[in-house]
């Protein structure tokens, strides 16, 4: 009964991917149903779909969740074997159980609860029978991570002299839940307060103790409080020998049958391609790069695999030549190229071509990293991505900017100066001391998520083609330096509670060291 219980392992790099197997048992709440008697979703249902959310889910199934079962009812299922098997399997496991050993009695005995020896009797028997059932399931599994539900007030609509006894007798078996919890080195998670709440929306039927959706939501959300604070992290990784070959893997992972067009831009410099993501995202593109003089085979091999409908090549002939372009059109590709005289009016024309917005995003165009940072998140808002110098706003930009009652700033007066922010329309600034920071700051406050895509802040490839991956994903976008882990990262990944990483390029990009540290292990 005590066996110590022990957190998910921390999978090293080398290990497969964490994935979280789960079990969930109980009575008519584990099963779903509904205020009107029918069956819906449960709140383990709705545990599943937040752990499929971070891309944690292994498995899921209900081995046993019977409406109207009883703490004896459980304990009778939990010694076949086959069952038994089933529990060793599984990472994490749900409990909802206890509240029909006074329940049916409610309803058939009603005046054996008004007797207190009889209700010191089923509190017994409920205490024993809850005590065997954990027993039994650490006796076959005494490392997974165990979640005991305790229960909310289904009496509220009663009459206060009806209702008083009903809610002490649910309060003690709560109590007994919570102290069995402790002792089987398991999570007590109350529901109590939560339903309390709002008892009409959860609790939509007097005359019945299921919750509504809202109310199985509600107690899924009790339940993830907790759960969360014991989840693996995942590491991924996303490498080609160099950036062109990382952009088709990339490309290969988002888009693995099919994508309306491609957007290809020069692989060896960034000026033409820092506005791309909006437009590779709003067309379900993805970007990919390519050599200026020739259309490299392993991209050409990845566009007939994806068969798009057109091919956009960002920048003028000096960025991607016409033999590129030449080479796409005799695949039977209908090719535009977006160009402008410079960076700047080539982003302008790329806004030009978005969806209209509100706002737009402003970055300094004589560097990358902070473009790219905030790329992903511009892209899944179809914001554009304009560009500007520390203290000048181009007459492209400033030309473009005017469509925009609202701006984001990104970096800080370093890259773009008080003096021009106070040009911009309506500005809100996110910038920190360093790239690191700002694409932290970044993914705090406008891009949260239990999943980020990471890439090298040193280069711009990767960043580039990964970013418009990460808006797919709705995930967050973190930089970091090869070699070094910054305290902007590790506080992103602590406040947004991230799960699981995706490292884009190989090991000189991202090293193994920082691999490691977003796993948790120095």
């Amino acid at each position: 009964m005590l066996m110590p219980s022990q957190a998910f392992a921390t999978a090293s790099v080398d290990e497969e991917k964490n994935a979280v197997h789960y079990a969930a048992f109980g009575d008519s709440l584990a099963a779903g149903v509904l205020s009107d008697n029918t069956i819906g979703l449960s709140y383990t249902d709705y545990i599943a779909q937040d752990l499929q959310r971070v891309d944690l889910l292994g498995s899921y199934e209900k081995p046993y969740a019977v409406p109207g079962a009883t703490s004896q009812d459980m304990l009778t299922a939990l010694m076949d074997r086959d069952m038994q098997i089933k529990i060793a399997s599984k990472d994490m496991i749900t409990i909802t159980i206890g509240a029909n050993d006074f329940l049916q009695v409610l309803s058939k005995e009603p005046e054996r609860l008004q007797d207190p020896e009889e209700v010191k009797k089923i509190i017994t028997e409920l205490s024993e029978n809850y005590v065997s059932i954990m027993s039994i399931i650490r006796s076959v599994n005494p490392s997974a991570e165990i979640y005991l539900m305790g229960y909310y007030n289904g009496f509220y609509a009663f009459p206060e002299a009806q209702q008083r006894p009903l809610v002490e007798i649910m309060q003690t078996v709560n109590s007994i839940i919570k102290q069995i919890s402790t002792d089987s080195n398991s999570h007590y998670v109350p529901t109590y307060d939560a339903i309390s709440t709002d008892s009409l929306t959860y609790l939509p039927n007097p005359k019945n103790v299921h919750p509504s959706p809202a109310g199985y939501m509600a107690i899924a959300d009790e339940f993830w409080k907790q759960v969360k604070l014991n989840l693996p992290t995942n590491v991924t990784r996303i490498a080609g020998a160099n950036r062109y070959e990382t952009a088709v893997k990339i490309s290969q992972e988002g888009w693995a049958e099919h994508a309306q067009g491609v957007v290809i831009a020069r692989g060896d410099d960034f000026p033409d391609a820092l506005a791309g993501a909006p437009l590779a995202y709003d067309l379900d593109s993805p970007i990919l790069l390519t050599h200026t003089n020739a259309l490299d085979q392993i991209v050409k091999d990845e566009v007939e695999r994806l068969d798009p409908e057109f091919a956009i090549l960002l920048g003028g002939e000096q960025a991607l030549s016409k033999d590129v372009e030449d080479a796409l059109e005799e695949m039977g590709i209908p090719v535009e190229r977006i160009a402008g005289a410079d960076r700047f009016e080539t982003a302008a024309m790329i806004a030009a071509t978005l969806p209209h917005s509100n706002k737009a995003v402003i970055a300094n165009g004589m560097k990358f990293p902070d473009a790219l940072a905030i790329a992903s998140y511009a892209a899944e808002n179809t914001y554009p991505i304009l560009l500007a110098k520390q203290n000048e706003l181009p007459d492209e930009t400033a030309g473009m900017l005017k469509r925009y009652p609202e701006s984001i700033a990104v970096g800080g007066t370093a890259v773009l100066s008080e003096d021009l922010f106070n040009k911009l329309p309506k500005a809100k600034r996110y910038g920190g001391a360093d790239r690191y920071e700002t694409a932290s700051i970044i993914a705090m406050e406008l891009n949260p998520s239990h999943k980020a895509l990471v890439s090298t802040g040193l280069e711009y490839a990767d960043a580039l083609t990964g970013s418009v991956l990460a808006a797919k994903r709705d995930s967050s976008f973190l930089l970091v330096d090869p070699n070094k882990m910054q305290d902007s990262v590790v506080e992103a990944k602590e406040k947004l509670g991230i799960y699981h990483f995706t490292i884009l390029g190989g090991p000189k990009a991202v090293s193994p060291l920082i691999e490691r540290q977003l796993i948790g292990v120095e």
